[in-house]
């Protein structure tokens, strides 16, 4: 669950997640097939690891996870199990697909660790055709219980942040699901595609090389004084022929492409990514600082930012609107949005009604949240 630094990810700006006391189980063990059955999912699978099925569903990501590591000659029998909500913005997918892959480590002796599964399990999900940046898989790897995860991806580097005792946390789903395909994949590629476009325009104007792909990482220092320059809305073909550059610099996703003539929210996307790694930096010195007030006004700019940006809904909206009004001193939504779940932070002393108030507003659920340890 990302605590702050939300759409920050893939233009290599820094996020701030946690992982949390919800997880999904893996049994693992020998087989000449790789075949795999899951104690919440009706349908089993199972294929030769040598020939690997075009499926749909949760077989998707395990094919994609089996087949990253590159051994057609070993089989596994899998059993799987968990309390984590699926198709919910909670990273199920990411979870399953490190947890795979960290569970045929162990079993084939691989010898990797979990330093290397972040880049193995954004691999196997980009196969899929979700451009998503790193976040999900990398704190899903390595986080540590008790703290959050501040993520730098410009380059790679990792810090643990101490939660402090007093900051509580909330988790409430809005009711609507936020699954990673259909109209929800193409919102989230149109805002991967419109950040590059704000990266390419306003590398121009501060004559940044941006190097072979376009991030806002490149201009996040003088890029916010200049974002009332940028369209409204554009789209990667009339960028490109204004830059004379190639559209695939903009539309060139891991698998596929994106339409040169769709719309694109370009000044909204990067106003908004921008800002919030700002607010990445001001969450982490508020925790450092045990400043709960400071942290709750950071959440709640975040989800202004997030409507502005598009990746809020009613539904969200109104149960932001209900933790707060129970005391929470921020929320906002967490996930790539569309639907899914937000997150409150909050008093020990008002915990119990930002819970009530959350499952009041949608019918649940909520929970609170407890730091974890990442895949063990």
């Amino acid at each position: 669950m990302n605590l702050i630094g939300e759409h920050t990810d893939y233009s290599l700006l820094p996020v701030m997640p946690l992982a949390i006391d919800r997880a999904i189980h893996i049994e693992a063990g020998a087989g000449r097939l790789v075949e795999a059955h899951s104690l919440s999912e009706t349908d089993a699978i199972s294929y030769p690891p040598d020939a690997p099925p075009r499926v749909e569903g949760w077989h998707r990501y395990l094919v994609a996870a089996v087949s990253v590591l590159g051994r057609t000659d070993l089989g596994v029998r899998l059993l799987v199990d968990g309390d984590l909500p699926s198709t919910g913005g909670l990273s199920s997918s990411s979870a399953f697909t490190v947890g795979v892959i960290a569970a045929l480590d162990r079993l084939w002796q691989l010898g990797l660790g979990s330093q290397r599964y972040p880049d193995l399990a954004i691999a196997a999900e980009r196969s899929l055709g979700v451009e998503g940046g790193a976040m999900d898989q990398t704190v899903i790897s390595l986080a540590r219980a008790g703290a959050a995860l501040r993520i730098d991806f410009d380059p790679l580097r990792t810090r643990v942040v101490p939660i402090p005792e007093h900051v509580k946390m909330v988790a409430a789903y809005s009711g609507t699901a936020a699954p990673k395909g259909g109209s929800a994949n193409r919102a989230y590629n149109t805002r991967v595609v419109a950040a590059r476009a704000a990266a390419l325009l306003l590398g121009r104007e501060v004559e940044v090389d941006l190097g072979s792909t376009p991030t806002l990482s490149r201009v996040v220092e003088s890029g916010p004084d200049l974002i009332e320059n940028l369209p409204e809305v554009s789209s990667a073909s009339e960028i490109a022929d204004a830059l004379a550059v190639d559209p695939l610099l903009m539309t060139g996703l891991t698998v596929g492409t994106f339409p040169a003539d769709a719309p694109l929210p370009v000044r909204a996307v990067a106003s908004h990514v921008l800002s919030e790694a700002r607010r990445v930096d001001e969450a982490e010195a508020a925790l450092v600082a045990g400043d709960l007030d400071g942290l709750g006004s950071l959440l709640d700019r975040s989800h202004a930012s997030l409507v502005g940006f598009g990746a809020s809904s009613v539904r969200l909206d109104a149960l932001v609107a209900a933790m707060r009004d129970a005391g929470a001193r921020g929320a906002r939504l967490t996930g790539a949005g569309f639907g899914g779940y937000a997150i409150a932070v909050c008093s020990e002393d008002r915990q119990a009604d930002v819970l009530a108030a959350a499952e009041g507003a949608t019918g649940g659920p909520a929970f609170p949240v407890v730091a974890s340890d990442g895949v063990g």
